[in-house]
C-alpha cells in the first residue's frame, strides 16, 4: 500500500511540475553532514513575510509555482523548529511537518546526519529527537515537492519517512494509518495541553477532543468492511482511498489539508507564492456548526449556527463582537465562601454532546442529589441532570472540563449554574453605606450650626420691638437720611455730629467712633439714655447698632452745640436750651471739677 501511495503521488506531481529550478540548497545530502543553528544563522534565512518569521534551509526543492524546505523554523529569532514548509508568504502557516513541535530548540542545536545513518537532533548536548535509522543502510536523504522527507538505501529505498509521521498536515499522496494521528496545535485556550485529533480506525477516521470526552466517528462508505480497512490516502478528488470517506474539489495544483486548533479539518491549495487559498471545511460538510466543541466557548449556548449566554441577569459575553468567545458568569465563585453558594437554574439547555454526556455522566437518585453533589464539589461550576435514563444521570462540568451548552427544550434535561450568594456582602455593604452617609450628615450639620453660628454673631440683630428702647434705624436709613452724612453740625471726642431729616422731621446723628464696647454694652447705654425725660435735655429719637456703626439720633437743637456756650458765650444764656444726654453730662463734669478745685483752695 505504501509504495502505491508513493507511485500515485509521484504520477500526480509529474502531471503538475515539469522543471526545477536551481536551489540555494541541494534536495539532496548524503552521510556526515553537520548543521549548527548559530552558524547558519550567519549563511542564509528564508523570510515568510512576517516579522522574525524566517528558515535555516538544510534541503530545498523548487517546482514552477512554490518550493519545498527542510531546516529550521523559528517566528521569534531564539527558538527552533525542525521542519519541512511551503515557500509561502503572509500569514498563513508554512509548516507541514516538525520532528520536535512541542520541544523547540536553541541557537546552540546542531543537527547531525551521522554515519551510521541516524538523523539525530541535539541541543546542547541534551538528545531532543531522531529517526532511529542507526545502522539501517541508510545512504542519503532527499525532499520532493509534496513536502515529503525521504531517508534512502542505496537502492533509493525508502528506509524513513516523514509521510509516515504526520503532525497536522496531510499533503496530497500522504496516507493516515492506524497508529497515526493528525493532531492540532495547541489552542489559545485554558487547554493547553489539550488538542483535537484525526485517527484512523478500522471503520472510519476519527475525530475527537480529550477534555469533553468528545468523539465523531466519520465512517467510509465501502459496501464492505470486512477488510478493515488499515490506511486512509489523500488524493485528487477524495480522502479515503480505496474507502472514500469525504470527497473533496478536484485539484488544480498541490493540495494540503490542516487540523487545525478549533478542531476544523480545512482543504488547501497550492495557488502560487503567496498564501494558500482555503478550498473546503472538510469535516463541515457532515458536522453542523453546533458540533464542534469550540463553536460558542465557555457557557456559550449554541443553537442553528447562532451564540448566545445561558441566562442575560447571569452571564455577560466575554466579547460582544465575537459572541464565539463565550460567555462569563456576573459573578465570581469563591471558594472561601463556599457556604454561600447556590445555584440557579438554566433553561431549555443541553449538554452540547449527548454522547459526550453519556460517557462522562455518573447515575444518581435524584435531581436534588445531582444539585447537592455540586454543591458540595468546589471545582463544579455547572450541572446537568437527565431523567431520562434510568432513575437519572449527573454530570458536574468544571474548568477543566468543557463546559458549553446546546438549546434543547427537552424536558429531560436540567442544568443549573453554580453562583455566589451576594446577599451577606450587599448587606454589608448596605450597612457600611448607610453609616457613611450617615456620619457625614452628621458632620455636615455641626459644620453648619458652627457656620450659621458664627454668621450670627458677625450679623448686629435689630433692636425693634424691646421694652424701653427707641426706634432702631438702619444705616442705610440714617445715610440716606444726613445725605452721606454731608452736613456736620460739629465734633467731639465721641464723634462728629450730622444735620438729617426723616420725614418732616430734623434730626441730628451722632457718628460714635473710637467706641470698642459691644453690641450689649451699647445696647443698655441707649436704653437708659432713652429712658431719661427731662425739658433741659435733648430727646433720644432712635439709634444705629448694625455691624461696627453705631449711631445716636437726636431731635434737632438750633442752639448749637455746648462747647460754644461755655467758652465763647456768656455762661448765664448755658441754660436756656436744651442740651442733650451727652453734653448735660459733659457740663455736668466741668462743674464738678469747678467745685473740687474750689474746696481745695477754701482748705488752703
Amino acid at each position: 500500500m505504501q509504495y502505491f501511495n508513493k507511485l500515485m503521488a509521484l504520477v500526480f506531481l509529474l502531471g503538475f511540475y515539469s522543471s526545477r529550478s536551481a536551489a540555494a540548497r541541494p534536495s539532496t545530502l548524503g552521510l556526515q553532514n553537520n548543521w549548527i543553528i548559530s552558524e547558519m544563522m550567519m549563511q542564509s534565512k528564508i523570510y515568510m513575510g512576517i516579522i522574525n518569521t524566517y528558515i535555516l534551509p538544510v534541503l530545498y526543492n523548487s517546482g514552477m509555482s512554490y518550493g519545498t524546505f527542510f531546516g529550521f523554523y523559528t517566528m521569534d529569532g531564539d527558538s527552533f523548529i525542525l521542519v519541512v514548509a511551503f515557500s509561502v508568504s503572509g500569514t498563513q502557516d508554512p509548516v507541514v511537518w516538525s520532528a520536535n513541535p512541542d520541544n523547540p530548540v536553541s541557537q546552540l542545536a546542531v543537527l547531525s546526519f551521522t554515519s551510521e545513518g541516524d538523523l539525530l537532533l541535539q541541543d546542547g548536548g541534551r538528545f531532543i529527537w531522531s529517526t532511529a535509522t542507526k545502522n539501517m543502510s541508510v545512504a542519503g536523504m532527499s525532499l520532493d515537492l509534496s513536502g515529503n522527507l525521504v531517508l534512502f538505501d542505496r537502492s533509493n529505498s525508502s528506509v524513513w519517512q516523514s509521510f509516515d509521521h504526520p503532525t497536522n498536515t496531510l499533503v496530497m499522496g500522504q496516507s493516515l494509518c492506524r497508529g497515526m494521528n493528525l493532531t492540532a496545535k495547541p489552542s489559545k485556550t485554558k487547554w493547553s495541553s489539550s488538542r483535537f485529533y484525526l485517527s484512523a480506525e478500522w471503520n472510519g477516521l476519527l475525530h475527537s477532543f480529550s477534555p469533553a470526552a468528545y468523539t465523531q466517528l466519520f465512517q467510509t462508505t465501502a459496501t464492505t468492511t470486512s477488510s478493515q480497512t488499515t490506511c486512509y490516502t489523500f488524493v485528487n478528488g477524495s480522502l479515503g482511498f480505496p474507502d472514500k470517506i469525504f470527497s473533496l474539489p478536484s485539484a488544480s495544483s498541490l493540495q494540503f489539508m490542516r487540523l487545525e486548533s478549533d478542531g476544523h479539518l480545512r482543504l488547501y491549495e497550492m495557488l502560487g507564492p503567496n498564501s494558500p487559498r482555503m478550498l473546503l471545511d472538510v469535516l463541515s460538510t457532515v458536522l453542523a456548526f453546533c458540533d464542534y466543541p469550540f463553536s460558542c466557548g465557555d457557557y456559550g449556548v449554541c443553537n442553528s449556527g447562532q451564540c448566545s449566554c445561558p441566562s442575560l441577569s447571569s452571564f455577560m459575553f466575554q466579547n460582544e463582537r465575537l459572541p464565539g468567545a463565550g460567555c462569563a458568569p456576573l459573578s465570581s465563585i469563591s471558594c472561601k465562601h463556599a457556604h454561600h453558594h447556590k445555584l440557579i437554574p438554566l433553561n431549555n439547555i443541553s449538554y452540547f454532546s449527548y454522547s459526550s454526556f453519556l460517557k462522562l455522566a455518573a447515575p444518581v437518585y435524584s435531581e436534588n442529589d445531582c444539585k447537592q453533589s455540586c454543591l458540595t464539589n468546589r471545582s463544579c461550576k455547572v450541572v446537568i441532570f437527565n431523567s431520562d435514563i434510568g432513575a437519572g444521570s449527573c454530570l458536574l462540568l468544571s474548568e477543566q472540563m468543557l463546559i458549553l451548552f446546546a438549546d434543547n427544550s427537552s424536558n429531560h434535561f436540567s442544568a443549573f449554574v453554580k453562583i455566589q450568594d451576594n446577599l451577606p456582602e450587599k448587606r454589608r455593604a448596605i450597612i457600611i453605606v448607610c453609616s457613611t452617609v450617615a456620619g457625614f450628615s452628621l458632620i455636615s450639620v455641626l459644620v453648619c450650626a458652627v457656620i450659621w453660628n458664627k454668621c450670627k454673631k458677625d450679623k448686629e440683630p435689630f433692636f425693634d420691638g424691646i421694652p424701653g428702647i427707641p426706634k432702631c434705624f438702619s444705616f442705610d436709613e440714617l445715610k440716606v437720611a444726613t445725605r452721606n452724612f454731608s452736613i456736620k453740625l460739629g465734633h467731639g471726642g465721641f464723634g462728629s455730629v450730622f444735620k438729617g431729616m426723616i420725614g418732616n422731621e430734623t434730626i441730628a446723628v451722632k457718628r460714635l467712633e473710637g467706641v470698642e464696647q459691644g453690641t450689649e454694652e451699647f445696647l443698655a447705654e441707649v436704653k437708659t439714655i432713652g429712658r431719661m425725660h427731662h425739658h433741659n435735655l435733648v430727646r433720644l429719637v432712635g439709634f444705629c447698632a448694625e455691624k461696627s456703626h453705631k449711631l445716636l439720633v437726636y431731635e434737632y437743637l438750633s442752639n448749637g452745640s455746648l462747647d460754644k456756650w461755655i467758652f465763647h458765650i456768656n455762661p448765664v444764656s448755658l441754660f436756656l436750651g436744651k442740651l442733650d444726654v451727652a453734653s448735660s453730662l459733659q457740663l455736668l463734669g466741668v462743674c464738678l471739677t469747678s467745685m473740687k478745685n474750689a474746696r481745695k483752695r477754701l482748705h488752703i
